[in-house]
């Protein structure tokens, strides 16, 4: 075969192998499908690291969650979409309850209210009634590395976003109430208690998102897909040339 040939050949896979990957869409969408510029949301997520729940002041847990999305993912997609919101735990102290800390009050931020979503684009509630209502829509587990987790997530909290007594985000108890992330009833927030010094995960909530006007969602492509297509497409390549040369 010619050399002409044998360098159009290559140039055809590599560019049908980049074409392939940059079709790979991420699972963290920010903006969700079916709204539409000028729509207001919130997103959730679970942290892939852990702390413990030692800590009187809510301000700590904030920070916490804020700290897991910087140079994330969730933080690679955001951006892409011109997003910039800011981050607190979905949890309660003796003195901040999270419905307080979240402005997720279904009373007080009544006329704020909006659509919560995982950063998937799956619709946990609806507003913020249905989130204190005793269940979500899907569970809260997916983290800001796109990985899905199945663990107890700190939460100092009661079903209806109240502090849970005695068993507060640094309680003198000894002990704080906990969730599990792949619930949806009433245990995604409220599940058990367990020795406050332990580690454990956090929920993070954005502040209100606005979509942008005539944006569109930008996906994040998925490091391990990337590689395997571009894997892929040294294989198809190391093929092609030994042919070439027979």
């Amino acid at each position: 075969m010619q050399k002409s040939s044998i360098l159009g050949l290559v140039s055809g896979i590599a560019l049908a192998t980049l074409g392939t990957a940059s079709a790979v869409q991420a699972a963290i969408i920010t903006v969700p499908t079916g709204l539409n510029p000028g729509d207001q949301y919130r997103l959730v997520f679970v942290t892939s690291g852990t702390r413990d729940a030692t800590s009187t002041n809510i301000a700590d847990y904030n920070t916490f969650v804020t700290n897991a999305v910087v140079g994330s993912a969730l933080q690679s997609s955001l951006t892409a979409n011109g997003l910039a919101p800011t981050w607190t735990a979905i949890g309660s102290t003796s003195s901040v309850n999270a419905k307080t800390n979240t402005l997720t009050d279904p009373v007080a931020n009544a006329s704020t209210s909006v659509p919560i979503y995982l950063i998937d684009g799956n619709l946990v509630a609806t507003g913020y009634s249905d989130l204190w209502d005793g269940s979500i829509l899907v569970p809260i587990n997916l983290t800001e590395l796109d990985s899905q987790i199945s663990e107890e997530v700190w939460t100092g909290t009661g079903f209806d976003g109240n502090t849970r007594p005695s068993q507060f985000l640094g309680g003198s108890s000894g002990t704080a109430e906990l969730g599990f992330s792949s619930d949806i009833d009433n245990n995604w927030i409220s599940e058990d208690d367990e020795t406050r010094s332990l580690l454990k995960n956090l929920y993070g909530m954005s502040s209100v998102l606005t979509v942008p006007g005539g944006a569109q969602p930008q996906p994040v492509p998925e490091p391990s897909s990337l590689l395997g297509y571009i894997t892929l497409g040294s294989l198809m390549l190391g093929v092609a040339i030994r042919r070439a040369k027979k």
